[in-house]
């Protein structure tokens, strides 16, 4: 019943009047937290549709955070039931569900579920929680959003909503739609994406935005920890043992004023990133060393 009023609700308060030609054709929205986050999604269709002729939310059926760009399409599902929750043929706005992960809804919102009106920008959030620094690798909602790359769709990734404050709900997609509206938005390029995260403090303190870099990984060793809780020798055969994480160390680099830096500070954060990871500094080294790589035929 609360998702059904929800949808009620955007259908009753989306009657937009446009003044000038949408920016995008079509803009997919996801997230990780499933469709239990409905009055977020809701949020950013709204704050989107000025500003596109048509807007798809596609997201999974349960929370899927953690869930990096886990994709079951193909290793162990090949078909999934689509439920249409919401469909909106005037507004031009749908709402599906599926109970797969994000990357999914991804995959199959850019390959198949338009076939003649494919979106050309994803949009994945707004989760809670800032997944800023290394914790980019497991997000969900950042994975979604590097699917997209995959597929030559460019998009945003959006954290830190604070969905106890009602006020979020208006002031936070507002800025976005007015964020996509500007120059910066032409820059990302069909295999980048950027990801903003909004620092979870109250929205009258928030100092303002920096474009910075994102701490990429954990700079000391022992920052990820597991200790055995229960059982003796794992070089027993048939032993039992049982592991829990146990945080110990600092995951600061060293590095001066990246994103981590910057939201801890008070700032909006927005970072770059490309799906291609190809080292080509190495790449060209290794090359020059082929003659060295023993040959697989004497």
């Amino acid at each position: 019943m609360k998702n059904f009023t929800c949808i009620l609700l955007l259908l009753l308060t989306t009657h937009l009047i446009y003044s000038q030609q949408a920016k995008f054709n079509h803009v997919l929205i996801t997230n990780d937290d499933g469709i239990e986050n409905i009055e977020i999604l809701i949020a950013l269709a709204k704050g989107v549709k000025p500003l596109a002729n048509r807007v798809s939310v596609v997201v999974s059926t349960q929370d899927r955070s953690g869930s990096s760009n886990y994709i079951t399409f193909g290793k162990h599902k090949s078909s999934y039931e689509i439920t249409t929750d919401y469909f909106d043929p005037d507004q031009n706005i749908g709402i599906y569900t599926m109970p797969g992960f994000p990357s999914d809804c991804v995959l199959l919102g850019l390959s198949g579920l338009f076939p003649d009106d494919r979106p050309d920008f994803v949009l994945s959030g707004i989760n809670g929680g800032s997944n800023i620094g290394p914790s980019w690798f497991a997000s969900g909602t950042i994975g979604a959003i590097r699917t997209a790359t995959v597929l030559g769709v460019p998009g945003i990734a959006f954290s830190g909503f604070d969905d106890d404050n009602e006020e979020s709900f208006g002031t936070i997609p507002n800025w976005i739609s007015k964020f996509l509206q500007s120059e910066v938005i032409k820059e990302i390029g069909p295999h980048s994406y950027l990801t903003v995260a909004f620092p979870e403090i109250p929205l009258e303190n928030i100092k303002g935005v920096k474009v910075c870099e994102r701490r990429i990984s954990y700079g000391q060793p022992n920052a990820i920890h597991f200790e055995k809780v229960y059982g003796s020798s794992t070089e027993d055969s048939d032993s039992k043992t049982i592991w829990a994480f146990s945080p110990n160390g600092d995951p600061d680099t060293g590095v001066d004023k990246d994103d981590v830096y910057y939201l801890e500070q008070g700032f909006i954060v927005i970072s770059a990133m490309t799906i291609n990871e190809n080292d080509k500094a190495l790449s060209e080294k290794l090359r020059s060393m082929e003659s060295s790589i023993p040959k697989f035929h004497d």
